[in-house]
């Protein structure tokens, strides 16, 4: 919808956020060549002249970066490249400066109770900035989001338990679980631990 600004999508590891974040961002970015797009039926996004993205680990001894700091230095970038809010509404809603933010597990790699409160404070900065924001997260305080702001929705990654893979079916408006005791118990991680 034209007022939607943020979508967070939750669910389990090895379900398939990641991928769905880089299909979403390969879609606008073929969109903008002029490509087809692979889907079916009649496929809906918004034009984005800028795709930016934190997805990955970028941890590095030498530069002294953790998974945290990575994700920080990037997100940063993101933050300086988006264009300027004080502007037109046409030079970042939907004009030529509209941008689509991908953050994979945003506010990952710290204390959950401060990447919550970062993550959360990101999100709401960047439905103000971005014409679109995708955010996948294991954080069930951006799952409420959508409750306080009309400009959140959910969505959650549909996952087969019994087989432990993905679907790569995106369920709309749905908060997802992330199924970790599950995960770790099909991998092989003892019952003695997961007991406790």
């Amino acid at each position: 919808g034209p007022g939607l600004r943020v979508v967070a999508i939750t669910g389990p590891n090895m379900g398939g956020k990641t991928v769905t974040l880089k299909s979403v961002g390969l879609a606008a970015l073929m969109a903008r060549a002029g490509l087809f797009l692979p889907c079916s039926g009649t496929p809906r996004l918004p034009w984005c002249a800028l795709v930016l993205a934190d997805i990955g680990d970028e941890q590095s001894l030498q530069q002294s970066l953790s998974t945290f700091s990575g994700h920080i230095r990037r997100i940063a970038r993101i933050l300086e490249a988006l264009p300027d809010p004080g502007g037109a509404a046409s030079d970042w809603g939907e004009g030529r400066g509209a941008a689509l933010v991908l953050l994979d597990e945003v506010g990952a790699g710290t204390d959950p109770l401060e990447g919550s409160a970062l993550a959360t404070a990101l999100l709401k900065h960047l439905a103000d900035r971005a014409r679109l924001t995708i955010a996948t997260t294991h954080f069930g305080e951006l799952k409420a989001l959508k409750y306080a702001d009309p400009r959140f929705e959910n969505a959650s990654v549909a996952f087969d338990v019994d087989t432990l893979s993905p679907t790569y079916r995106l369920q709309w408006g749905i908060p997802g679980r992330s199924n970790a005791l599950a995960i770790a118990r099909r991998l092989g991680l003892g019952e003695p631990v997961l007991e406790l």
